[in-house]
């Protein structure tokens, strides 16, 4: 318990000297929740635009991909900006079953979203949807129905690396 103690203690110090530090923040690294087990790091190319890289496991297999992002701040909330953008994705997985064997595909998606970055944290969270289209696949989908992705969004946490 007194180690438990310690550990939380020090964390507590290490957040609070971060949040002298600008709002504004450089890069980022974490978690994207909802493609799958997947890290996230982002940065900034410059005050508005930035790219987001990703990767990790996700059904049986691994996903990477990339977004350029154009962001503009929301004016009338302090520190929320809304991102739009787009990139690819390279996803392989498993199925574990049948003649379906294993699958991968390359996507071509759009990025749009919310980002917020806490003023007195070194954190910043962020929502969003990637709509896409399959270009390459290996099931060999026909039909353009089934080449297109609604479903991609992302819940993603993320610790301010530099401000």
């Amino acid at each position: 318990m007194r180690k438990f103690i310690f550990i939380l203690t020090v964390l507590f110090c290490f957040v609070a000297s971060q949040s002298l530090q600008a709002q504004d923040y450089k890069s980022s690294i974490g978690a994207k929740l909802g493609y799958g087990l997947i890290g996230s790091y982002k940065t900034f190319l410059s005050e508005s635009s930035a790219v987001e890289l990703f990767g990790g496991i996700r059904w049986g297999g691994f996903a990477l991909g990339g977004f350029y992002q154009i962001h503009k701040d929301i004016e009338s909330v302090d520190n929320l900006r809304w991102f739009l953008g787009g990139g690819a994705t390279f996803t392989t997985w498993s199925y574990g079953f049948g003649s379906l064997g294993s699958y991968s595909e390359v996507g071509a998606h759009f990025d749009l979203g919310l980002e917020y970055t806490f003023p007195d944290l070194p954190l910043n969270v962020s929502v969003d949807w990637a709509p896409g289209f399959v270009l390459v696949d290996t099931y060999d989908f026909t039909d353009s129905y089934n080449r297109l992705r609604f479903g991609y969004g992302a819940l993603t946490a993320r610790y301010i690396l530099n401000r």
